[in-house]
């Protein structure tokens, strides 16, 4: 085997030659031809497309398709048509007496109460199908009156920060997380004022003047 000698170019072996190591001086040798430029097309793939997994998750096709197949109504009159509407509200009515969400009375005479409204909508499942109707009464909180039946605004959510600090801490220790939906959890939150409510739609008593005091809190209240 020749040893290595300076100044020689040494190619690489190709299959189809001999096994033996040729050398040729950088002067013979000649310039590579550049290559003819060959046309060439691009091949279409025929892999069909499909919507991606999710990881386990729906869709959003499938969630607009099933949010298209429901028709929700946007009133009360509406919602009275359909018997699933109907129990979705009776639903609701039974929670706030469960709660102990207000008191019949009768009106104060120097008191205007404030309006209410049904609000609907349904709750998808994981994978896009129809888990349950939900009506929710809405107290028309923009009418009520600074100092009078309010004190100030706000809205009882929970930080991200805290619910990333707690699952940091499951994830330390290797603790089970279980998640859960609680109903109606806004009912469980005490009023120190005074607020007067209509009667809420579907709901009747004997007497034409009586209101809903609230014990509780409603969703839209200040």
């Amino acid at each position: 085997m020749e040893k290595f000698k300076p100044g020689f170019v040494y190619e690489r072996r190709r299959r189809h030659e001999s096994d033996s190591t040729s050398s040729v001086p950088p002067s013979d040798l000649d310039p590579m031809p550049d290559p003819a430029p060959t046309s060439t097309t691009l091949r279409q793939s025929t892999r069909l497309s499909r919507p991606p997994d999710w990881y386990g998750f729906f869709s959003p096709v499938s969630l607009v398709t099933t949010l298209s197949t429901i028709s929700i109504p946007s009133c009360y009159k509406q919602a009275m048509e359909h018997e699933c509407w109907q129990n979705a509200m009776q639903a609701q009515l039974q929670a706030f007496k469960e709660n102990h969400t207000w008191d019949i009375v009768p009106c104060p005479p120097t008191i205007k109460p404030i309006g209410s409204k049904w609000v609907f909508s349904v709750k998808l499942r994981s994978d896009g199908f129809l888990d349950r109707y939900k009506a929710r009464l809405l107290a028309l909180g923009y009418k009520q009156e600074y100092e009078v039946d309010y004190e100030e605004t706000f809205a009882p959510v929970a930080k991200m920060t805290t619910v990333r600090t707690i699952l940091a801490i499951a994830a330390s220790q290797s603790w089970p997380l279980h998640q859960m939906d609680v109903k109606n959890v806004f009912l469980h939150g005490d009023l120190q004022e005074e607020i007067y409510m209509k009667l809420p739609s579907g709901m009747t008593t004997s007497f034409s003047y009586d209101v809903c005091k609230l014990r509780r809190s409603l969703y839209g209240l200040k």
